[in-house]
């Protein structure tokens, strides 16, 4: 019975959910995004309510240059957008998985076998000696044959057929972070694909299925996103810098070095951070602009949800500023264990600021 609880427990470690925000939260913004998009087109031609997502196609009119297609449904632009999520979560899971094999194979987490309560690192699958390696990575295929029916049903539903070919990438990058012969997040790149994938690519990515194409918006998203991301991973590379040193696993934390390293972390969380507030803080400015009155009619009206919105972004803004002070503290103190879910909390936040300013200015 013992055994049985140890092993689910593994399992859940496995998971790695401490990180799986990262999944999560740029498909939400990719899909607020895509909403905004698709009521900027609606507004420009479509002979419909914006918040309806009615199909329709436009005519070329004064203005707006040229024609162009809104053609998804409320109810299929809801499907699409669930099946995004499980696409990013299960390829995350999948990838968590195929590390926790592809590490312990090579013996990167021989120092994991432990428990958490003795190493205060989670302990392993693979390194644990309790479960079988090739458990380990048909747990990774399961997952990746899940994220891979999703995102099949996705691009069937709205016919971007290329986005297979993305979808390969995906693959690949998520097997050759620490698998194959010469795994990139050994040769100090990990940063580099976390970027790509978990910012560019999950946020412009949801953004295009939904609607064929990306705005402004959606690149500011994204790139928040994958900077968050990195610094999650480099909270992680650093809290097991002496043992990737010691097993050849180069890092950015071990090229760098633990010092510089950790100023590069807080560079690019802060950046992130201070982004967050202008976003948080955008519509508040836009609002005080539209009670101007030459600017109103250019600013627009805005609605009591809209000011709801206002004052619940700025809210979070308040919260996110105290989380990333706790964050910079346990960072500066080499508490990376306490920094890494106070990372994911400031992405998931930002998330959460970035939907709520994104809906606030629309209103």
């Amino acid at each position: 019975m013992r055994v049985a609880l140890k092993n689910r427990d593994l399992w859940v470690n496995g998971l790695r959910p401490k990180t799986l925000p990262a999944s999560i939260a740029p498909v939400l913004v990719g899909v607020v995004t895509a909403y905004r998009l698709l009521e900027a087109k609606a507004a420009a031609g479509c002979a419909v309510k914006p918040d309806e997502l009615q199909g329709c196609t436009a005519t070329p009119s004064p203005a707006a240059s040229g024609a162009f297609s809104v053609s998804i449904s409320a109810g299929m632009f809801a499907l699409v957008s669930v099946l995004c999520v499980i696409v990013a979560l299960f390829l995350q899971i999948a990838v968590n998985f195929a590390n926790d094999y592809s590490d312990g194979i090579r013996g990167t987490d021989a120092g994991r076998g432990a428990s958490e309560f003795q190493t205060a690192k989670p302990q392993r699958l693979t390194a644990s000696g309790l479960v079988v390696p090739k458990q380990v990575l048909a747990a990774a295929g399961i997952n990746a044959l899940i994220a891979c029916l999703a995102g099949l049903a996705a691009v069937a539903l709205t016919g971007h057929w290329w986005m297979i070919i993305l979808g390969v990438f995906c693959l690949l990058a998520g097997w050759f972070y620490t698998g194959g012969k010469h795994p990139y997040g050994y040769a100090g790149f990990g940063e580099i694909g976390v970027f790509v994938f978990f910012g560019l690519v999950a946020v412009l990515g949801t953004q295009y299925v939904l609607t064929g194409g990306i705005n402004i918006a959606g690149v500011v998203g994204a790139v928040l996103c994958g900077l968050y991301s990195c610094a999650i991973l480099m909270v992680n590379n650093l809290r097991d810098v002496e043992e990737d040193k010691v097993s050849g696993k180069m890092t950015l934390g071990v090229i760098l070095g633990p010092k510089t390293a950790r100023t590069v972390l807080l560079v690019v969380y802060l950046l992130s951070v201070v982004i967050t507030i202008v976003v948080a803080l955008t519509p508040l400015v836009h609002t005080l602009l539209s009670f101007v009155p030459s600017l109103a009619l250019f600013m627009g009206r805005v609605s009591i949800i809209g000011m709801v919105l206002t004052v619940l972004a700025l809210v979070l803004a308040f919260v996110i500023i105290k989380i990333a002070m706790d964050t910079v503290n346990s960072i500066n103190a080499g508490n990376f264990v306490k920094a890494l879910p106070m990372c994911s909390m400031t992405l998931l936040l930002f998330a959460l600021i970035f939907i709520i300013s994104e809906l606030a200015l629309g209103m």
